[in-house]
């Protein structure tokens, strides 16, 4: 059954119109027509059963028939601090992420990231990754959306970090480290922050304010991983180690 997210929160017996988009997309692609199931989200623990009751050109109505709690959503909240890099593998890290089980993103500008966002061109750009956050979602099954933020200098992030979240599991990739996962206490903690750096990694003086912040340096094995498949390898080995990874 195919799955749409909804802009506004949703209620049981509720009759509404799809946004433009939407309807667009289940009428001129998927072809849907009247009296046909979908299930809407928003943001929340469930999901909606919802039936076509009229469909045209431009709009679709539909009628809430049921409400269930979504079974997809993750066990623990994983929070990814990620160097920015090139859009086209920035959209693939936060797809990825989020079918991962990611429950926030924070992109983050290092001294060796070459990308700059700044004004306007930030806010349209988190936008845009509000959307790859949307449809990854829809593809997924999730009902809650991770949350995202526009991008941040690292230092803001460990003064943040310092500030609200000392007593979070913080781990910090760095590719030369001999200490791994393995090595990592188990622990209760439902919180566990992920830190990751650009192409050409972090710099020592970077690595030593996260130290100082509380981050443990962790490796992923003998390899260098690219910027894009660290936090697809680490988010997996977490959710496996701490989540619900059977």
């Amino acid at each position: 059954m195919y799955r749409f997210y909804h802009p506004s929160p949703l209620e049981l017996k509720q009759k509404l119109h799809l946004s433009n988009k939407v309807a667009h997309h289940a009428a001129h692609v998927l072809r849907l027509r009247t009296d046909d199931k979908i299930i809407l989200f928003h943001n929340d623990l469930y999901d909606y059963s919802a039936v076509i009751t009229d469909i045209n050109k431009k709009t679709i109505k539909v009628f809430i028939d049921s409400r269930f709690e979504n079974q997809k959503n993750p066990t623990i909240h994983l929070r990814l601090f990620q160097s920015l890099s090139s859009s086209e593998k920035m959209d693939w890290i936060i797809q990825k992420s989020v079918e991962l089980g990611v429950g926030s993103i924070i992109p983050m500008y290092s001294k060796r990231s070459n990308i700059k966002l700044q004004g306007s061109r930030a806010e349209k750009k988190l936008s845009h990754w509000h959307q790859v956050i949307i449809s990854a979602c829809e593809q997924s099954g999730r009902s809650s959306l991770p949350k995202i933020s526009l991008p941040k200098k690292l230092e803001e992030c460990l003064n943040q970090e310092n500030g609200e979240n000392a007593n979070h599991l913080k781990l910090i990739l760095s590719p030369k480290e001999k200490n791994t996962i393995q090595n990592i206490n188990n622990t209760s903690q439902k919180i566990i922050d992920i830190m990751i750096g650009p192409e050409g990694g972090f710099t020592e003086e970077e690595l030593n304010q996260a130290i100082k912040s509380h981050f443990v340096p962790i490796g992923l094995g003998p390899r260098i991983l690219r910027t894009e498949t660290a936090p697809l390898s680490i988010l997996s080995i977490l959710q496996y180690k701490y989540g619900d990874f059977a």
